[in-house]
């Protein structure tokens, strides 16, 4: 696979919003391997294209890559064929694997896109999310029907992307990727419902909307009613945001971006404190 076609794809996969690992020989026996010969993996393991020389070494290359792909703790990664063959539990395949290639080791690199934040609604809630998801490195877009709140004079930072138009229009105006996190926070729960019913069957990594658990519920049910499919209705984080007893906008901002964090790093949501050595002290 040539460099030029890895460029390609790499392109292709960052402007779908899916990460892309590419994979390649590193070592075998303790010497450098042969690293043109490469193997791509796309975020989801739906797209493959190339191969590491042996059909069984590319689906343990695949299934190792889709899993450094949802952690995204890594971005550059090295492992045994042995160890990944190892961890074929009960598998006489993987078992045979580890015996015929465990000297190879793979390099991992994953390239991934940037961050995306769609924010519905431009009022101090909306102003607080942009600005704490700026220090966190995504692309900000904010949506708002009412020109005055979606204005440079509300959102200073020139890096942020303003819409002032109808939220459907605007929503359908935008291409919502896996790498895309959207977070409605209108002035209304109708405007907050309009929203949802635009995004829910997108494929946003998250859908958050605020509101009180009987608001949400409500809307909740219009969906249900309208035939909305539970599986989608369950994606959405609403009430919005992690149990911080957050008052005021910067507050309940934290708690969106630290809810999106979560679903991106993973995590139990906990205070680390809790299991620490300070808590056992007797």
């Amino acid at each position: 696979m040539t460099a030029a076609e890895i460029s390609s794809e790499i392109t292709r996969t960052l402007s779908e919003g899916r990460s892309l690992a590419i994979i390649s020989l590193l070592e075998q026996n303790g010497r450098p391997a042969d690293k043109s010969v490469r193997l791509l993996v796309e975020e989801g393991g739906s797209w493959t294209s190339g191969t590491l020389g042996d059909s069984w070494l590319d689906q343990l290359a695949i299934d190792h890559a889709i899993s450094l792909i949802s952690r995204e703790n890594k971005e550059i990664a090295v492992a045994g064929v042995g160890e990944l063959a190892g961890a074929v539990r009960g598998n006489s395949v993987g078992m045979e694997m580890n015996e015929r290639v465990k000297s190879l080791r793979l390099l991992f690199e994953i390239s991934r896109p940037p961050l995306e934040l769609v924010v519905c609604g431009g009022g101090h809630v909306g102003q607080a999310v942009a600005r704490a998801a700026r220090l966190l490195d995504f692309i900000v877009t904010v949506i708002d029907d009412r020109a005055d709140f979606a204005s440079r004079d509300k959102f200073p930072d020139p890096e942020v992307r303003l819409i002032a138009d109808d939220f459907t229009k605007a929503l359908r105006s935008l291409k919502i990727v896996p790498v895309t996190h959207i977070v409605i926070v209108t002035r209304g729960h109708k405007h907050d419902e309009i929203c949802l019913r635009e995004v829910i069957d997108k494929p946003a990594r998250y859908i958050g909307m605020i509101g009180s658990r009987r608001r949400t519920t409500t809307i909740r049910e219009h969906l249900r009613r309208e035939g909305i499919a539970a599986e989608l209705l369950r994606r959405i984080h609403a009430p919005i945001g992690l149990d911080i007893g957050a008052q005021t906008p910067e507050e309940i901002a934290l708690s969106v971006l630290a809810e999106i964090v979560l679903v991106r790093r993973g995590g139990g949501g906990k205070p680390k404190s809790a299991d620490g050595p300070m808590a056992r002290a007797r």
